[in-house]
């Protein structure tokens, strides 16, 4: 298993067997997560993908059914503080 240091910016150099093996290239996003203290995971993502699929999801939303819901909801939230 390669070792790598942090640098005084904080920055990890991924050793190049790894970025090989994971075909990572410079640009790549990556999420970070701490795992516990000594720990932490990377997650690459791809946003430009991650956007594109939202956008979809959004076009296919009901508009009309989204108001109905929100205003049924804003009844309800209505309803239970004035009566609660």
């Amino acid at each position: 298993m390669p070792l790598t240091k942090v640098d005084e910016k904080g920055r990890i150099l991924l050793p190049k067997e790894i970025r090989e093996k994971l075909n990572i290239k410079p640009g790549d996003e990556f999420l970070v997560a701490d795992v516990d203290k000594d720990a932490v995971v990377l997650k690459r993502i791809d946003v430009r993908k991650m956007l594109e699929s939202l956008i979809e999801k959004a076009k296919s939303v009901d508009l009309e059914k989204l108001e109905e819901e929100i205003e049924r909801e804003g009844n309800r939230v209505a309803r239970k503080k004035l009566f609660d």
